[in-house]
C-alpha cells in the first residue's frame, strides 16, 4: 500500500466472529469481526508489518450479569458463597483470554501481545499475572478500558499493576475518551493522580482522549511520561463524531508528533482505511514514519 513500515499499534482480536461481533455490539462501521484470519488478511492488505493487540474482558459486566441470574430468596451465607464462586469463574475467564492471546501471538509473531489486569483481581493474583506474562510470554504491555471494567484510572485497586508496570518498564494503554455511557470513566483529567503519583509509568492514552481534547491538552502540557495513540479518532475524521484533517494534525503537533502512535481499532474501523487517512494529514515524510512506526517501536519496544 505504501513504502512506509507501518505498525497499528490498536487492535482488538476474537476467538470467532460471534464472539467479535458482540463485542461490537451495534458498530456497523465494518463487517469485521477481529477474528485471526481477519487481522491476517488486513495487516497483510494495508501492508501493516505488526499488529499490537490490546485485548480486553468486560468482567464487570459479566459479572453483572451472572449475579443476575442469582435464584431471589437466597441466605446470605449462600449468597456470599454463590458470589466467591462467580469471581472465581470471572478470574479464569480473564486467565484464559490472557492465555489465547499469547498464544496466537506465538502462532503469528506479527501480532503483539498485551494483557488485561482487572480490579476484581486481588494485589498478589494481579502482580503475578503482570510478572509471569511478561517473563514467560514476551507480553509488551496491558491494557485496561475504564468504562467497559466500571472503574476509574485513578482506583487505587489499580495501584500494584502501575507500581509493577513502572518497575520493570512496562507499558500500560487505556482506552480514553468518550463511549456509551453515563459515567465517564474514562475521561482524561481522571488519569491526573496516576500520571502524577507514577512519573516513570509509561501510560498510553487511546484515541487521544477523544471528546475531552482541552484535557488531553492540559495532560499532554504537564506530564512528559503521556502518550497517545489516534486509534478511532484517525478513522473518524470525516465522521460527525470526528474532527477535520486540520484540527487533527494540528493536535498532534501540539501535544508532540514523537508521542503519538498510529493505530486504527480495528475490528471497528478499517486499518487500510486509517492508514489513508493518516497519509493526508499535513505531515512531513520523517513525521509521518514516526507516527506510522517509529513512536510504536520506541514506546512499545518492539522489534
Amino acid at each position: 500500500m505504501t513504502d512506509y513500515q507501518i505498525i497499528d499499534a490498536h487492535v482488538h482480536t476474537y476467538q470467532t466472529r460471534e464472539i467479535g461481533l458482540q463485542a461490537k455490539q451495534s458498530s456497523t462501521i465494518t463487517d469485521y469481526a477481529g477474528t485471526p484470519d481477519e487481522i491476517l488478511s488486513i495487516v497483510e492488505k494495508a501492508n501493516i508489518s505488526q499488529a499490537v493487540m490490546v485485548n480486553l474482558l468486560p468482567l464487570a459486566e459479566m459479572r453483572e450479569a451472572a449475579i443476575k441470574k442469582l435464584p431471589g430468596g437466597i441466605s446470605a451465607a449462600d449468597k456470599e458463597a454463590a458470589l466467591k464462586e462467580i469471581d472465581a469463574r470471572m478470574m479464569g475467564r480473564l486467565e484464559r483470554r490472557n492465555t489465547w492471546t499469547c498464544e496466537l501471538s506465538v502462532e503469528h509473531p506479527n501480532l503483539i501481545p498485551f494483557i488485561n489486569v482487572d480490579p476484581l483481581q486481588d494485589e498478589k493474583t494481579m502482580t503475578d499475572e503482570i510478572i509471569n506474562r511478561v517473563n514467560n510470554n514476551n507480553v509488551k504491555g496491558i491494557k485496561f478500558h475504564p468504562n467497559s471494567q466500571q472503574c476509574f484510572p485513578n482506583d487505587h485497586r489499580l495501584w500494584p499493576a502501575y507500581q509493577t508496570s513502572e518497575k520493570i518498564g512496562l507499558p500500560i494503554i487505556f482506552h480514553a475518551g468518550i463511549f456509551a455511557t453515563k459515567i465517564q470513566y474514562a475521561q482524561p483529567k481522571h488519569f491526573e493522580e496516576v500520571l502524577a503519583n507514577f512519573p516513570d509509568l509509561v501510560l498510553v492514552m487511546a484515541h487521544l482522549g477523544q471528546g475531552f481534547l482541552d484535557e488531553t491538552r492540559y495532560l499532554a502540557k504537564t506530564y512528559p511520561n503521556l502518550c497517545f495513540d489516534c486509534s478511532a479518532i484517525v478513522s473518524a475524521t470525516d465522521s460527525a463524531r470526528g474532527i477535520t484533517d486540520k484540527e487533527l494534525a494540528d493536535l498532534i503537533k501540539e501535544i508532540g508528533i514523537e508521542r503519538v502512535m498510529f493505530g486504527s481499532d480495528f475490528p471497528f474501523y478499517d486499518p487500510a482505511d486509517a492508514v489513508e487517512r493518516l497519509l493526508k494529514l499535513d505531515f512531513n515524510e520523517v513525521e509521518k514514519q514516526m507516527l506510522l512506526a517509529g513512536n510504536a517501536i520506541r514506546i512499545y519496544k518492539l522489534s
